[in-house]
């Protein structure tokens, strides 16, 4: 699996999964790629799957738990 290349910093909350090598932009995103019960099943989603439930990656590289959009008042 390829990762976003984006490079961590001490004191942010962003994380690489050590499993599938891709990059969080919170601890939130993290947790909510890994599927499955915990010592039985336990997983990261694919690509695809993340992209199913609207999880994006984000100009900086980071996956998000999805991509904001802006409404503006005369829409």
């Amino acid at each position: 699996m390829q990762t976003s290349g984006a490079k961590l910093k001490v004191g942010e909350s962003r994380n690489q999964c050590q499993a599938c090598k891709q990059y969080f932009n919170s601890n939130a995103a993290f947790e909510l790629h890994r599927i499955g019960e915990h010592g039985v099943d336990r997983r990261c989603m694919t690509v695809d799957e993340m992209k199913g439930r609207g999880m994006a990656i984000n100009h900086a590289g980071y996956w998000i738990t999805k991509l904001f959009t802006r409404k503006f008042k005369d829409e």
